[in-house]
């Protein structure tokens, strides 16, 4: 079985493979028996009323409904209705037909399904393999010993803006960085979350490591830690700017901003959880209390995709004296778990004035001017919702004062391919800002 968890899901020919197999599935069924004279008439009915079916379900459940926080692509409404007109001929195939076509009938159920499956979540580029999608994608531990107290590291947590240029690599730096699962209680918050991910560059592993900035990294939703890592190639891509810098790279944590994959706190603290709480101090506790890291907003940068992206916004804007830097891809214009209606009740205690308050262009104004904020907004070219989002908040953090950078993904939508290529821009965007080099990083 061991084979069949490490299928890659987003592979092109195990998507063709699948497709193949359904398409001989449904040939087979349309095939007309013998006893059927009404045969044509009735799978025709059948194909139309299912792809009428499912367009309708997509267009109810993904723009009326709003389920999912993004608006269905052509990819996927074509799917659900191909795969919904594949159950109506399935169905006629279940009546007046003999007892082998039923049994071929029944397997195409579970063949059409996949083959929807595997398209829409390539189209999303969300799960890689199958512990992805049960939610079983385990990190191993970070060895205690990577985790060791940071008075055991000598030297100053002091902020250096030119690391870069002092630091000298050892004889021993590791080749890569290392990463691992650690678990931060929510000691302050009570947050019940779920473990998060730390990766430690090279320049972490070595004696005399220098005090190294931060940066804190969250998921969208439904998402967990591991996902940002996994889906997100975060890894990779501090690996690959670590391996040009000498070994330099920021200390990364992935905390669970959620506590479920179903479960939206909103990054607020409230009746669905303390969220705010947990990141901004159990989260930044953990981190200067078990790494060697620098201190100081300059040192400090959070970031995230779609509702971790609008989690960076709300929290760098409410905290400039915590984070500095964020990065936000495909962020939402603000806190929100469907309509406002539902937003503002669940989520505030039915609270408008919090709700509003909550908001980050409210935030932004607030707190504004910036003296040293800067922003990295990033989406897919294809998202037009989420580039109006981008548009507006962009817009209203370059009016607060703070220094904003926009990137577009070239060809991707609201996916983990404008995740990884824009969380590789916004930390190779503030490099030097961050005391790693001397020259913006490109991927």
């Amino acid at each position: 079985m061991n084979w069949l968890l490490s299928v890659p899901l987003l592979s092109s020919t195990v998507l063709l493979v699948v497709d193949v197999v359904a398409a001989l599935v449904a040939i087979g069924l349309l095939v007309r028996p013998r006893t059927r004279r009404t045969w044509w008439r009735w799978i025709v009915l059948a194909v139309l009323a299912g792809a009428a079916l499912g367009a309708v379900v997509t267009w109810w459940l993904g723009d009326v409904r709003d389920v999912l926080g993004l608006s269905p692509t052509w990819v996927d409404r074509l799917w659900v209705a191909a795969v919904v007109a594949g159950l109506g001929v399935v169905v006629v195939n279940l009546f007046r037909t003999r007892w082998w076509r039923k049994v071929v009938a029944v397997v195409a159920v579970v063949v059409f399904a996949l083959a929807g499956g595997l398209a829409l979540n390539r189209d999303g580029s969300v799960y890689q393999n199958l512990p992805q999608a049960l939610g079983q994608d385990e990190v191993p531990a970070l060895p205690a010993t990577a985790t060791a107290p940071p008075s055991a590291a000598p030297g100053s947590t002091e902020f250096d803006p030119t690391l870069w240029s002092t630091w000298k690599a050892p004889a021993d730096l590791p080749a890569t960085g290392r990463y691992g699962s650690v678990s931060i209680p929510g000691t302050v918050s009570h947050f019940p979350a779920r473990d998060a991910v730390v990766y430690l560059p090279p320049a972490a592993l070595v004696a005399n490591a220098p005090a190294l900035p931060v940066m804190i990294m969250m998921s969208g939703q439904p998402a967990e830690p591991s996902s940002v890592v996994t889906a997100g190639h975060l890894v990779r891509t501090l690996d690959a700017f670590a391996a040009k810098n000498h070994g330099l790279a920021p200390i990364v944590v992935v905390p669970d901003q959620l506590s479920a994959d179903a479960h939206n706190p909103m990054c607020v603290d409230g009746a669905l959880g303390n969220s705010a709480t947990y990141i901004t101090t159990d989260v930044v506790d953990y981190m200067t209390s078990h790494f060697h890291v620098a201190s100081g907003p300059r040192a400090w940068a959070i970031g995230g995709f779609s509702q971790g992206g609008t989690c960076s916004i709300q929290f760098a804007a409410a905290h400039p004296d915590l984070f500095s830097t964020f990065i936000d891809v495909s962020g939402e214009l603000g806190p929100s778990i469907g309509d406002e209606k539902t937003t503002i009740a669940q989520g505030f205690a039915g609270n408008r004035a919090a709700y509003e308050a909550a908001q980050p262009q409210a935030i932004m104004a607030e707190h504004a001017p910036y003296a040293d904020t800067a922003a990295f907004f990033a989406v897919g070219a294809t998202d037009a919702r989420y580039g109006q989002f981008m548009t507006a908040n962009s817009a209203a953090a370059a009016k607060a004062g703070m220094s904003v950078t926009r990137y577009v993904s070239p060809g991707s939508g609201h996916d983990w391919t404008t995740a990884t290529n824009g969380f590789a821009h916004g930390i190779g965007q503030f490099y030097p800002r961050l005391g790693l080099s001397a020259a913006v990083q490109t991927p």
